[in-house]
């Protein structure tokens, strides 16, 4: 397949997996050029696979999954019952990844996504990163590799630059975790965003497309061609994400969670071919 590896979050139109307007996703963003979906496993104990990958392999594209941790499954926490079930459910994630043929499992998978009352300990976030790294070992067996999200200071207290993210990879004492970057949450913390994307590039795995208001690509603050050009010209070539939420698209769980208050996107958004258009550019430029 030719063109850039890009892949989108369905968030932009749907919350979970809706098959009626999956379908017409997946056959959408094919034929614009994108090779993946993500599939979210936001419970994965609760998730049920049947039929996603046989839509998705169908239209020549595969999955890629992302998934999360909650308070009472944390590997970060200081109780060991809590870290024990947060464990148990990143190889939930894992094993339903593998069953979707997705090769890279990706998201907050060392916390609680959500503003804390204090910042961790270096110990805890050594611990941390230990287990991720020894879960990263074992998901490798089943062909799936794990990426850390950098999100910003109001969604997480552990990784939020990705100098961070470089330090947490290395103390994990595995080769096969890889760091995940996203353009809206550098904009907040990076000093300079493509200076982070070179910092990060010996572990980078996934870099996804956004705008300050994570609507409409082309309307924001965010010099995207600039910046994209900027990425591929530092080293960076390999898999790229669109994501992007508005409210009407999102059940009110969702919306609230991710504190999508409005909407930032067209009802008839030609953002996914906005992103593909604008990647596109990038790379021809490089050449």
């Amino acid at each position: 397949m030719n063109g850039p590896d890009l892949a989108v979050n369905p968030g932009v139109w749907m919350t979970g997996w809706q098959p009626g307007i999956a379908e017409r996703v997946v056959e959408r963003i094919a034929r614009i050029g994108y090779r993946r979906i993500v599939v979210v496993l936001r419970d994965p104990h609760t998730y049920r696979t049947a039929g996603i990958r046989d839509l998705v392999e169908r239209h020549g594209l595969r999955v890629m999954t992302n998934t999360n941790q909650t308070p009472d499954e944390d590997i970060s926490s200081d109780d060991p019952a809590i870290r024990s079930r947060g464990i148990d459910r990143l190889r939930r994630a894992i094993a339903l990844s593998a069953e979707l043929g997705s090769d890279r499992l990706t998201g907050v998978l060392y916390g609680p996504l959500g503003k804390a009352a204090r910042p961790p300990g270096w110990a805890a976030i050594a611990r941390t990163a230990k287990i991720l790294g020894d879960l990263a070992e074992e998901a490798a067996s089943s062909g799936v590799g794990l990426l850390v999200e950098v999100v910003n200071r109001y969604e997480t207290p552990m990784l939020n630059t990705a100098r961070q993210a470089m330090d947490f990879v290395a103390a994990s004492g595995s080769e096969r975790l890889g760091v995940h970057l996203d353009v809206f949450h550098m904009n907040i913390e990076e000093d300079d965003m493509i200076a982070a994307v070179a910092e990060a590039l010996p572990r980078l795995g996934y870099l996804e497309i956004e705008q300050n208001h994570r609507g409409e690509l082309r309307r924001g603050h965010i010099a995207l061609p600039e910046l994209l050009a900027g990425i591929v010209a530092a080293g960076y070539r390999g898999r790229f994400g669109l994501e992007a939420f508005t409210v009407s698209a999102l059940d009110p769980a969702h919306a609230n969670g991710l504190a999508v208050w409005r909407d930032v996107l067209d009802r008839d958004t030609r953002i996914a071919e906005d992103a593909y258009e604008l990647l596109s550019a990038a790379f021809a430029s490089a050449r």
